[in-house]
């Protein structure tokens, strides 16, 4: 990956030549400041030269990025940081950073002790895990180097008052966990019994005090329980050396991985999979440290080395709790500043909800940057808090303020409304009313503060007995007007009923027209009711008549017995000669029956002009009846003559329902009679139909008795016999009787 796009290596402590002095880096302090969650720091030392920036850049997974150098000459002066921390989570799924360090190797040959030193305890101090990269395996030499552990209990107390001898067992609970690399390892891992031991049993055995008795063998001791008192929780691991090609581990960082020897790139991994699993977030005491406590820890420590003070544990993080604590109350203020809502309705108890919410909010940022123990943070809790409620009351008292100044204004404005709505000509209580309801509908709406009500009650004394008494004169004005203009309308309704009465008058007469028409046409449908029943007793008269006929020809069937075929011809002259004056009559009753049709439909028309008329009359008396509607309750003598018209218009209307009754029962007469007509055709033509059927079967009787006896001069049907014809009239005989005649015959 290239190191442009994971970040860049950034100087967090310098030293300065020219002063004497260490100096932190701002740009490096500015990212830890940003960073709030859990902090964890992985610091690389060692010798210089010896790879350390190498096994960094492998946690990065970056090629260039801390610097290697092919030189003798170190690359790397006071303490370097990556500007991308490592996002990170531990096993119970909370998230945190690592923050990898690189450090300047120790004994170079341009270092003093004490310089040494103070970049080894910097390291310490700063890191939770803290990586000792060395070349080989540990010998004297190489513990002989860690020394400076020894030293470092001489710059570094946890408390001002910490004894010497106490020093090493106090400092141990601030120490790093300690992780000794052992670089281009070439040793076979074994006991002296040969058997496989792991790295950490190496390590374990390496810091076993020497047997022996000396000032030498006591150094060598006093380093081995430094390291094992300082370092309680320690581990060791191994690299073989990359390639045999020692030309080529010059640019060792530039190396494809698969030039590397397997073995190699197999430690590297385990290596950083190790790293990884011990760079948990740092801890002071009981605290976990963010990104902000670091920054203040590493400006306390540089402060302390530059005084040329020992680095005091306690008194730098009680500096950096007090800062940050400090800062913390600052955040709390301005997170309260920013809570707070200035549209708040400026009621008292709102405010206070406000103000009570807003310092929840300001005290959970407080708790996100303090630290330290419960004293330093409730003092500087209280500043805020207290810094809060003065800003508070200010923002409380204002907003009081500006709601009194709301609410007389708006109380001024009605009373002026008000005023002007009564002094104005035509004003009516409903509007007064309906301005006064819209001023309290705006006030209790934008209106607010403690003296919204008590301001309003005191405006509505004043107001509502002027009101009172304004329109109680305006209403007694208004009174008398009213009665002098009923009294003008009361004038004129009086003229208005007497030209109803005349109208009334003039509608009783239409109605008496009415009633002689009604009764006029009562007698016309009387006298054709007489008509009718006159042409009723004809028909029946002409039924009488048919019966006699019938009658003739039973008498002229019986003289057919006794005449040969001259009596029949003469029995059919006469019988055609009768249905000739059926039909006549037949023609005149017909004639008759159109005739009284066409009367009947006169009637018909004439009884429909009628009921126009009525219905004009009808619309008349519903007219005067409208017009006299609106006086009915004041003037009961309207009341009357107007029930009197709707009396009579009810006998009208019975009247033509007796009209239409007998319209009905004429035109059911004259059915009646066409009925008759009808059916005396039918028998007419029936009686003409077996007459005919009796003629021939005479003539066939004939005919077979002439062939019988050898007759030939009887005239046949066709020689003057006459045929059956529709309409005919004759008189039918059996068989029997016919042939008995022809044989006399």
């Amino acid at each position: 990956m290239d190191v442009n796009d994971s970040g860049e290596a950034l100087e967090l402590i310098r030293y300065n030549v020219d002063t004497g002095k260490f100096q932190c880096g701002d740009r490096a302090l500015a990212i830890l400041r940003d960073i709030r969650t859990p902090l964890s720091v992985v610091a690389v030392c060692g010798r210089a030269r010896q790879g350390k920036s190498f096994i960094l850049n492998q946690l990065l997974q970056v090629t260039g990025g801390f610097q290697i150098g092919s030189t003798t000459r170190p690359c790397t002066k006071g303490l370097w940081m990556w500007s991308m921390p490592q996002k990170r989570v531990d096993a119970d799924g909370n998230e945190f950073h690592i923050v990898l360090l690189d450090t300047e190797g120790i004994d170079a040959y341009d270092q003093t002790a004490q310089y040494s030193t103070q970049i080894f305890s910097l390291a310490v101090l700063l890191s939770s895990l803290f990586v000792y990269n060395q070349m080989g395996g540990i010998d004297e030499a190489a513990l002989d180097r860690l020394s400076l552990v020894t030293e470092m209990t001489k710059h570094i107390k946890v408390r001002t008052n910490s004894k010497k001898e106490d020093g090493g067992k106090e400092l141990r609970d601030f120490t790093p966990s300690f992780l000794w690399l052992l670089r281009d390892f070439y040793l076979k891992l074994e006991d002296e019994y040969g058997r496989k031991v792991s790295p950490n049993d190496y390590l374990e055995t390496a810091l076993m005090p020497v047997a022996g008795v000396g000032a030498a063998v006591e150094a060598k001791n006093a380093i081995r329980t430094s390291i094992k008192s300082l370092f309680p929780d320690r581990d060791c691991a191994t690299l073989v050396r990359p390639m045999h090609d020692e030309q080529a581990l010059v640019n060792l960082d530039h190396i494809t991985p698969d030039k590397l020897r397997p073995e190699f790139r197999e430690g590297v991994a385990s290596l950083i999979q190790l790293i990884f699993s011990k760079a948990q977030p740092k801890h002071l005491g009981a605290f976990v440290l963010q990104g902000p406590v670091l920054a203040g820890l590493t400006e306390a420590y540089v402060k302390a080395i530059n005084e040329g003070a020992v680095p005091t544990i306690a008194t730098a993080w009680q500096g950096v709790a007090e800062q940050e604590c400090r800062r913390a109350a600052d955040v709390g203020e301005s997170a309260y500043a920013a809570a707070f809502d200035e549209h708040v309705a400026p009621e008292e108890a709102a405010l206070d909800e406000e103000h009570k919410r807003c310092l929840a909010v300001a005290q959970e940022a407080f708790d996100e940057v303090a630290v330290g123990d419960e004293r330093v943070r409730k003092i500087h809790e209280r500043k805020y808090i207290d810094a809060c409620t003065a800003r508070y009351a200010q923002v409380r008292a204002r907003k009081l303020a500006e709601a009194a100044a709301i609410v007389n204004e708006m109380l001024l404005k009605a009373s002026s409304l008000v005023s002007a709505a009564l002094a104005a000509d035509g004003a009516e209580p409903e509007e007064v009313q309906a301005l006064l309801a819209k001023f309290l509908d705006e006030y209790v709406r934008m209106a607010a503060g403690p003296q919204k009500w008590v301001k309003l009650v005191e405006f509505l004394k004043h107001t509502y007995p002027q009101i009172i008494n304004d329109m109680t004169a305006k209403k007694d004005a208004q009174a008398r007007a009213e009665v002098t203009r009923l009294t003008e309308e009361l004038n004129l309704a009086q003229k208005q009923i007497s030209s109803l009465h005349s109208k009334a008058e003039r509608a009783e007469s239409d109605v008496a027209e009415a009633v002689n028409v009604i009764s006029e046409l009562k007698r016309r449908l009387k006298e054709q009711s007489h008509e009718m029943a006159g042409y009723k007793v004809d028909a029946e008269n002409k039924a009488g008549k048919v019966s006699a006929l019938e009658a003739q020809l039973r008498e002229l069937q019986l003289v057919s017995e006794k005449k040969l075929l001259s009596v029949t011809q003469e029995a059919e002259a006469a019988a055609r000669h009768e249905r000739l004056g059926f039909q006549q009559e037949i023609t005149t009753l017909q004639s008759k029956l159109s005739a009284e049709q066409s009367r009947s439909s006169e009637l018909a028309t004439e009884v429909t002009e009628l009921e126009s008329m009525i219905a004009a009359l009808e619309a008349q008396l519903t007219t005067a009846s409208s017009e006299t509607t609106d006086y009915v309750t004041k003037y009961s003598s309207a009341k009357s003559e107007a029930a009197q018209l709707a009396h009579q218009l009810d006998e009208a209307r019975m009247q033509i329902a007796a009209l239409q009754v007998q319209k009905q029962l004429a035109e059911r007469a004259r059915e009646e009679a066409a009925a008759t007509v009808a059916e005396l055709e039918a028998q007419l033509e029936e009686i003409g139909a077996e007459i005919a059927d009796h003629m021939q079967e005479a003539e066939a009787e004939q005919l077979r008795t002439r062939t019988q006896t050898g007759f030939t001069s009887i005239p046949s049907a066709a020689n003057g016999v006459p045929k059956k014809a529709p309409g005919s009239i004759l008189t039918t005989f059996d068989d029997q009787e016919e042939g008995a005649y022809i044989k006399a015959g």
